[in-house]
């Protein structure tokens, strides 16, 4: 039998399951039988036998934000999005499924991002190449899916809002990175960009996700939910 697709570094191979399937009960039949089986049986026990830890450790996160920056930085750095209508810089950040930062990285805001994204998933591959699949929304949608396959050999999957929504919704899968972005905006230093070089202003960012993590890990701050929760907007 074919594989049904290794999405995970836990899935199991076509020889695997050859050996996994004969030992498994023969599907329940009859009108007594039971519910018939909604999934098929491979997707299910790949779904059980997670020698990874956890799944979710093979996927990222990415998300950009466009941000104000102070009149002291250089003209050259900055650039304006006619999207969000801002003047300033642009954040890409890439993160695992728990918002913690993998991966940041500062251009002008004019710069749209499907172009500016290209960096930031080279890195991920470089850095945390167990990261195999990375969700984004669908400003990242179009020609950037297909480099990211042909060239990093990484799932680049686009989360697309519901026909139907009205105003603001949390996505789902995606909310982790989004509140990120509210946890690095809640630090008075990150609300405007204030840096001479966009080195210096990924070097803040990443000293601000330290203190985040280091409060988990002391529990001296607010502990990272589980769960989405309205984002916090901080006025720059």
């Amino acid at each position: 039998m074919s594989g049904a697709g290794q999405d995970y570094p836990s899935d199991l191979t076509d020889e695997q399951w050859a050996l996994v399937e004969p030992l498994l009960p023969a599907p329940r039949t009859g009108p007594k039988g039971g519910r018939r089986e909604k999934h098929p049986r491979r997707r299910t026990v790949d779904a059980i036998v997670v020698r990874t830890g956890c799944a979710w450790a093979a996927a990222g996160l990415i998300d950009s934000q466009s941000i104000r920056t102070a009149d002291t930085v250089p003209s050259m750095t900055r650039g304006f999005d006619a999207g969000k209508k801002v003047k300033g810089r642009k954040r890409f950040i890439v993160t695992d499924t728990l918002g913690l930062l993998l991966t940041v990285h500062v251009v002008t805001a004019s710069v749209q991002d499907r172009d500016g994204a290209k960096r930031s998933l080279l890195w991920t591959r470089l850095d945390h190449p167990t990261v195999l699949k990375v969700w984004a929304d669908q400003g990242f949608a179009g020609r950037l899916v297909d480099w990211a396959a042909t060239t990093l050999k990484r799932s680049l999957e686009i989360v697309r809002k519901d026909p139907g929504q009205r105003g603001f919704q949390v996505q789902p899968k995606r909310w982790a990175v989004e509140r990120t972005f509210a946890w690095l905006t809640a630090h008075r230093r990150l609300a405007r960009d204030y840096e001479h070089h966009t080195a210096h202003a990924e070097t803040m960012i990443r000293w601000a996700m330290i203190g985040v993590i280091v409060r988990r890990l002391t529990r001296r701050g607010p502990a990272i939910r589980s769960g989405p929760r309205p984002l916090r907007h901080t006025e720059p």
